[in-house]
């Protein structure tokens, strides 16, 4: 993307035309009146600012979302990570924590696993819808941490230029945290994270395959002029019509994984490293861009790859499902609500030369030849080249190498020292001004004290107004497929998280509005009828009532295919639950037997 371009949207992203109010970039865009995740389920399906309000705790206040302290709940707004504030940064860092303690964090990135092969996630036309969708739903589960955090982008290409990108500051207790000789994560924010396979850290091997992304790139994957070459066919069969196209996103996209190597390599394990979100955070703005670029809006939701059976397996075709996203198709990741509604994306870090400064201490602008910004290097790092520009942080680059600025002026002792160097004791210094900025020294894996703004959303409820009575009968034991999914509670699978002795009270924060879109009859009438009989006006009616006829329990309407389809699910969530049941029935029989 040229210059210009850039600037002009970097110019857009500042304006602002709605002084007092929230920041016009974060303005939400109205949604039509049938979109889809105005109102839902679980907050991870959501899809505006107003639907995730109720599970906020916040009140709607003419059209915005207030949470309980007064602050509006705003739209994310996705920053390069460098370009982020110390507070900002912080919260990134404290919010992962808090997920990765509470096994949210670990949950999600096992629905990354079970998609890393034989899904329509990876290799195809899938691959940025699915994609998509799943840093939203990530996003959400750490905004429900803390309001103002965002899944940050880290722009590679600003590494790409370094001697050896595996000194940037990318790689130092700031940021991601370094390795010890074997690739072990064991400093920085992330450092000693158990993976969901059980390792005691996240792996890393930088720099021994693959590359980070290159401007010539970005500009061919901008520049793209099909939709087949965007959402591309990476793994054609022959007798694809489209030939394989190396310039699409998702195979430049893979030389990351590849770079950073360890878990990021393969797909199963890529998600247990927080470098794969920022990655993808990365990869998400350029498809966005492109769309900004080279499609009209309404073609945006409209235009994806043709269904070609030689081309991709089914699972990537437009209306397959998009699993495990309960109720979506691959091409409802198309939708704008995304961008209108859910995040945007601060423009890339520019500088020039009449302005030769990127805007963060931890970047600087290498003006020779075409201006850039480039990542600042970490102490000891190689600088080789970029001896005349401030390129090391809080040191100075000395015989290509950057090393403590004491250090080398004790070496000069009094030859000519650059003017654009960067001066600084780290172990005495309390506060630091880099380019003019203020850079407050801080521990370098401090964590802010912050609690869960809302509460973690437990999925346990009954599905049906008769899993009570049909779980007293056995029917947990007698059918545990069936059960297990839609009788969670009563099969005993999780803990609600409402008071299950309160036979009247609405269990979930949506029944209101359900009950306003008259969801209390038709398909929803058994769930309305088990978790909102407040709403739907059903205090008065036991649920025993609807459960029995004849003096005899109702079956459970459970058919053979539906009991395979179940005991088939390749979701560890799904099967997880059967076993929890039929543990429970083995437990309950050895009891008898020695009771």
């Amino acid at each position: 993307m040229d210059l210009a371009t850039r600037r002009r949207l970097a110019r857009q992203s500042v304006r602002q035309t709605r002084p007092n109010q929230v920041p016009n970039w974060l303005q939400p865009i109205p949604v039509p009146a049938n979109a889809r995740g105005q109102a839902a389920y679980h907050p991870y399906d959501c899809m505006t600012l107003l639907c995730l309000c109720p599970f906020f705790n916040g009140r709607n206040v003419n059209g915005q979302c207030v949470l309980s302290n007064g602050v509006v709940l705003q739209m994310s707004w996705r920053k390069e990570y460098r370009m982020m504030s110390e507070d900002e940064r912080r919260r990134w860092h404290n919010a992962l924590n808090t997920l990765k303690r509470n096994g949210e964090y670990d949950r999600l990135s096992r629905q990354h696993l079970e998609v890393g092969v034989g899904s329509g996630a990876h290799s195809g036309p899938g691959f940025l819808p699915w994609h998509r969708e799943y840093l939203k739903r990530v996003e959400i589960a750490l905004r429900m941490v803390d309001p103002l955090v965002s899944i940050p982008y880290w722009d590679s290409v600003m590494d790409s230029y370094l001697p050896d990108p595996r000194d940037s500051i990318m790689f130092s207790d700031l940021f991601v945290g370094g390795t010890d000789y074997y690739g072990n994560v064991i400093t920085g924010p992330f450092a000693y994270w158990r993976t969901i396979e059980g390792r005691s850290t996240i792996l890393r091997n930088l720099g021994a395959e693959g590359q980070l992304f290159n401007e010539n790139q970005v500009n061919t994957i901008v520049a793209q002029n099909t939709i087949e070459n965007t959402l591309a066919y990476t793994a054609p069969q022959p007798g694809c019509p489209y030939p394989n196209n190396y310039g699409a996103i998702e195979y430049s996209h893979s030389n990351i994984h590849l770079w950073i190597g360890g878990d990021m390599k393969p797909p199963s394990t890529s998600a247990n490293e927080p470098v794969f979100f920022m990655h993808h955070s990365f990869v998400d703005y350029l498809w966005e861009l492109w769309r900004q670029l080279q499609q009209p809006r309404w073609l945006r939701e409209q235009a994806y790859s043709a269904d070609h059976p030689t081309c991709a397996n089914w699972q990537h075709f437009s209306y397959a499902p998009m699993r495990p996203f309960p109720y979506l198709v691959n091409r409802d990741g198309l939708s704008n609500s995304y961008t209108d509604q859910m995040y945007r994306y601060a423009p890339r870090a520019t500088c020039s030369h009449q302005n030769p400064n990127c805007g963060s201490p931890y970047l600087f602008c290498d003006t020779r030849g075409y201006p850039h910004c480039v990542s600042k290097i970490r102490l000891n790092g190689n600088c080789r080249g970029f001896e005349q520009n401030d390129a090391c942080y809080a040191s100075r680059c000395w015989w290509g190498r950057c090393v403590n600025a004491n250090f080398a002026a004790a070496r000069m002792k009094g030859a000519r020292t650059h003017s654009n160097s960067t001066s600084i004791d780290l172990e005495l210094a309390a506060a630091v001004t880099v380019n003019g900025t203020k850079v407050e020294r801080v521990p370098l894996v401090k964590r802010i004290s912050v609690k869960m703004t809302a509460p973690l959303f437990v999925d346990c409820y009954n599905r049906m107004p008769c899993c009570e009575s049909w779980a007293k009968s056995g029917g947990c034991q007698r059918e545990p497929e069936f059960m297990s999914q839609y009788c969670q509670a009563s099969c005993n699978t999780c803990t609600p998280s409402y008071n299950t002795t309160d036979s009247c009270a609405d269990r979930h924060v949506n029944c209101k509005a359900w009950k306003a879109d008259k969801m209390c009859s038709g398909k929803s009438a058994d769930f309305m009828s088990e978790n909102c009989r407040n709403s739907c006006g059903k205090c008065e009616l036991a649920r025993e009532s609807q459960c029995f006829k004849n003096g005899k329990i109702i079956a459970i309407p459970v058919s053979q295919n539906l009991r395979e389809s179940i005991s088939d699910s390749l979701m560890s969530e799904v099967t997880n639950r059967i076993k929890k049941v039929k543990k429970q029935e083995i437990d309950a029989t050895k009891k008898v037997r020695h009771g």
